[in-house]
């Protein structure tokens, strides 16, 4: 019969680390016991042992955040034989108190994780003697006391609640040099500042081969991108009626590429983001600025999830879903479609050089204006859905996390299970969703469409025209916007074929400018709304593409009045 224990611990103690430092490969991820606590399940190699690591929990008598909630929740009554409380040495007080609380309903171990940054003073089994469980003392990143703590799990026999005796565990001072610099509000800004900077810099350089000077270097996706579009000429010559033909290289290869260009962003961006959790970066520079972030409505994790969103929204969907907390997750989520991705980028610049061809001085500024009002419009969505959806950031209020050096092995089998867990549950949304809407570019209202201006899209690109009018934006850009619901990368594309492009330089600076605005916050593509709908669900998902694209229209009415009276 399988023994089933569960690994409950508070946030940033390594509990993860040790999760798959016990499970190795044998992992799964599930929804356990239900509802949406997502967690990873695992079995413990050669053993009839599984293990389930449990969402953070550091307010046992009084949970604040579901994940809490839940997490108490499926300890007590998930059908688990026994529970191991994970701890570490900047969590110690937490840990101790998580224990002593799960110890009244069912047997419980303890497992004080990170021993190598602080040891207590007292051997292992005298502390077990002491608080009347088994104790042991491990470091998962080293796998020190692994072994010992396995062979414990494959002969314990659990039975009845373990009440746990109150102790005072004195510890050796475990704050390290750089986490003590980072404890300091200013330090910690900067350096996170600094840590996004760079991660978005080398994302851009790594994939799309885009250096900080203007400069190009090889990318990945620029050597992809001869053998993607490829294909099309292919299916096109291949002789096939024309309908088929536009079905399979207008529908189903426009998705199959996008998810192949969208997977090197997420390993990548899911490498980097893994590896700062596991060097205990984020936790060492969010915790002192998790305050003020949250009052301005941003989980201070998130605000590098957000940052990744400047590559591309999809990876930065993959890596918010790791985050504690739900409010944390959902508020996240729902703001990283508001951050202009690299395709955005591509548009501002061209959009601005077009328009102001007779002014290029003026194009930086005119580039740098989406993101400002792209700033504003997340903290102006935060406070909405805040209040609409009730949720606001969690903060854990722990002790820096200390840093220190990952186990390779074991992070490299969490990138892998990040990876393969994006790739199952969002990649095939990602492909179906573009073939989902390739009826409204092929159709219109006399059936096939002829070409893009007949189509449904440019129909509703010529309602959304009459919104945007006012503003002096001709209907054929108005309408050539609406394919960036499929990806933003085909909107340049639609722009030529509606005879926007040659309307650009007759737009006034005002009216280029509200463009600007509304492209930056107007919709999610495809791919991320496929990503955002798996951790936030349909509803949520729909209600945001509608939040956005409001906020959008007001944004751009907003910059087009304030440039007229500048």
């Amino acid at each position: 019969m399988t023994k089933r224990i569960a690994l409950v611990g508070p946030p940033n103690v390594g509990k993860s680390t040790l999760f798959f430092a016990l499970t190795g490969r044998y992992v799964k991820t599930a929804n356990y016991p239900g509802k949406t606590l997502e967690v990873n399940v695992g079995r413990i190699r050669g053993m009839d042992v599984e293990v389930a690591d449990l969402p953070g929990v550091f307010n046992p008598r009084s949970p604040r955040d579901e994940d809490e909630k839940l997490a108490l929740n499926a300890a007590l009554n998930g059908g688990f034989d026994a529970v191991v409380v994970v701890g570490a040495p900047h969590a110690l007080k937490e840990a101790l108190e998580l224990a002593e609380y799960l110890g009244r309903y069912k047997p419980v171990a303890f497992v004080l994780n990170m021993a190598d940054l602080g040891r207590p003073d007292v051997p292992a089994d005298a502390l077990a003697a002491a608080m009347g469980i088994p104790v042991f003392y491990t470091s998962a990143a080293k796998r020190a006391g692994i072994a010992e703590l396995v062979d414990f799990l494959k002969r314990w026999s659990p039975s009845g609640p373990t009440p746990v005796k109150p102790v005072e565990v004195p510890l050796r001072p475990t704050t390290r040099a750089a986490s003590a610099v980072f404890s300091r509000p200013w330090a910690a800004a900067l350096a996170l500042f600094a840590l996004s900077v760079a991660t978005v810099l080398f994302l851009l350089a790594a994939l799309e081969g885009v250096l900080p000077w203007g400069a190009q270097t090889p990318g990945l996706l620029p050597a992809l991108e001869p053998y993607l579009d490829a294909v099309p000429d292919l299916i096109s010559s291949a002789g096939l009626p024309p309908l088929l033909t536009s079905f399979l290289v207008d529908g189903l290869w426009v998705g199959i590429s996008a998810l192949v260009s969208f997977l090197p962003y997420v390993l990548v961006a899911v490498a980097l983001v893994a590896f700062y959790e596991e060097t205990g970066i984020i936790g060492a520079l969010t915790r002192t600025l998790e305050s003020k972030l949250a009052a301005l409505g941003i989980p201070g994790r998130g605000l590098l999830c957000l940052a990744v969103g400047a590559t591309c929204n999809v990876p930065a969907l993959s890596t918010a879903k790791v985050m504690w907390g739900r409010g944390n997750r959902l508020l996240t989520a729902l703001l990283v479609p508001y951050v202009p991705c690299a395709a955005r980028l591509s548009l501002f610049v061209a959009i601005a050089a077009a328009a102001l061809a007779d002014k290029p001085y003026l194009v930086p500024l005119a580039v740098f204006a989406p993101y400002a009002v792209s700033a504003l419009a997340i903290l102006a969505a935060s406070a909405i859905y805040r209040r609409a959806f009730n949720v606001r950031p969690a903060i854990e209020g722990l002790p820096p996390t200390p840093l220190m050096l990952p186990n390779w092995r074991i992070y490299l089998v969490k990138v892998r299970v990040y990876f393969t867990d994006f790739f199952k549950k969002a990649g095939l949304l990602i492909v179906l969703l573009p073939l989902a809407l390739w009826p409204l570019t092929a159709f219109g209202p006399g059936g096939i469409a002829e070409s893009p201006a007949d189509s449904w899209m440019a129909i509703a690109g010529r309602s959304l025209g009459a919104v945007l009018e006012p503003l002096g934006i001709p209907w054929q850009i108005s309408a050539s916007l609406i394919a960036g619901y499929i990806f933003k990368e085909v909107v340049w594309g639609f722009m030529g074929a509606f005879g926007a492009i040659q309307l650009l330089p007759s737009l006034s600076l005002p009216s280029m400018l509200a463009l600007l605005a509304f492209l930056a916050i107007y919709s999610a593509c495809a791919a991320t709304t496929a990503s955002l709908a798996r951790l936030v669900g349909w509803r949520l998902t729909l209600a945001s593409l509608a939040f956005q694209l409001a906020l959008g229209l007001a944004a751009a009415y907003a910059v087009y009045y304030t440039a007229i009276l500048i």
